[in-house]
């Protein structure tokens, strides 16, 4: 499966650099190296674009749902690019000329934000469409030993299901935090909903994704 974040290592370290200069929003971009196995982080360059072929339209279920795509996909098209939004809006960065502090500033900004919000709590409810597959077929891992292969990932969603919808569950009130602070424009609020985004993914990440890695706090 491919790797949910892109993360740069220097990232990490840079975030950290601001969080000793000060200023308690760099939570955030502390937080978004975490929720990937150890051997991920140093995989940076994105692949180039690859047209793909035409997508047949699946069949409602016999409950009229439709899971056209798998949980990757979900991931990758929806989860992450709200949750990457949410982490990037507030953040402190060290550059050569001095600290930037990042954080909406106009009312388009929050409402755009808010937007994001939306999306990822709603996309909880994607990921626990019944019939929805962990990959598409013939799916396999590009980090052997660092992640489980798609199959094994399945077979563990289906064994434990339950567990997984209750993951979900943990992700939908961690952006629920995230968009209360959104309405309210607390900035330390929208900080600290990102650190609870970014635990509700990893803990499920632990469970279904690299269950056999250690990963550093």
């Amino acid at each position: 499966m491919k790797s949910l974040r892109s993360v740069l290592s220097l990232r990490a370290y840079v975030a950290a650099l601001a969080f000793i200069v000060a200023v308690p929003l760099v939570v955030l971009s502390i937080g978004v190296a975490r929720s990937q196995p150890p051997a991920l982080k140093e995989k940076a360059a994105a692949k180039p674009a690859v047209a793909q072929p035409p997508v047949a339209s699946k069949k409602p279920d016999a409950n009229g749902y439709i899971a056209q795509f798998s949980i990757e996909e979900i991931m990758e098209s929806i989860v992450m690019p709200a949750a990457q939004a949410i982490w990037d809006s507030v953040a402190v960065n060290v550059t050569e000329k001095g600290i930037i502090e990042t954080r909406p500033q106009t009312d388009e900004d929050w409402e755009k934000l808010r937007w994001q919000a939306v999306t990822l709590i709603e996309a909880t409810n994607l990921l626990v469409v019944p019939g929805r597959r962990a990959a598409h077929p013939g799916a396999t891992s590009e980090n052997p030993g660092s992640e489980l292969e798609p199959a094994q990932i399945q077979a563990l969603l289906d064994k434990q299901r339950p567990s997984f919808i209750a993951h979900a569950h943990v992700l939908h009130e961690a952006a629920m935090g995230a968009l209360r602070a959104i309405d309210a424009r607390n900035i330390d609020g929208i900080s600290e909903a990102g650190g609870t985004i970014d635990e509700a993914c990893e803990s499920c990440h632990l469970q279904f994704w690299y269950p056999n890695q250690t990963v550093p706090k």
